[in-house]
């Protein structure tokens, strides 16, 4: 039997079973795994204060990036949000479908896009729903600790960049065995 146990923050603890053998004692703490969880209930949240606007906090984002910058390319603007360009596309088109997001004539092999005047709508409509979404978060952490998280995040994600270029690096370097 394991104890639920509520803790200072009011969330359940649950005891851990004995560890199986032969596992690293700290798989648990594993970077990546612990993003994903962050990412899925950070998601989570942010979509329950989104829902009556009628967009996914990951279109949200898509629909941002095209309102603060112009990007070259969808690859570039795949990188910058640090998604598989095949999610990108799988976005975009669901967008475009909805008249949210229009392709732009371009020259060369990049596909480009741009919000329409519906996309722009949805964009303004949505803001004041992600503001509570960030005001509330803010609001729990407090303001330091919601800095210090930016902050960090910000770093974690340079980390893993520097990393990732690293083994490509690497990998174009090593000739295969």
């Amino acid at each position: 039997m394991y104890l639920h146990v509520m803790n200072a923050d009011r969330r359940p603890e649950v005891e851990t079973p004995p560890y199986p053998e032969g596992l690293p004692p700290d798989l648990p703490l594993c970077f990546a795994r612990s993003a994903i969880m962050a990412a899925r209930s950070l998601m989570r949240v942010y979509n329950a204060f989104m829902r009556e606007t009628g967009l996914q906090m990951a279109q949200f984002s898509v629909l941002a990036a095209f309102k603060i910058d112009r990007y070259e390319t969808l690859s570039h603007l795949a990188d910058a949000l640090a998604l598989e360009r095949t999610t990108l596309l799988r976005n975009i088109d669901q967008m475009r479908r909805s008249g949210l997001v229009a392709p732009v004539q371009s020259s060369g092999r990049g596909k480009r896009y741009r919000l329409t005047p519906k996309g722009e709508e949805a964009m303004a409509r949505a803001l004041p729903f992600w503001r509570k979404a960030q005001d509330a978060f803010t609001a729990e952490l407090g303001p330091d600790a919601a800095q210090s998280y930016r902050r960090e995040l910000a770093r974690l994600r340079r980390t893993a960049d520097a990393l990732a270029a690293r083994l490509a690096d690497d990998r174009d370097a090593t000739p295969p065995a």
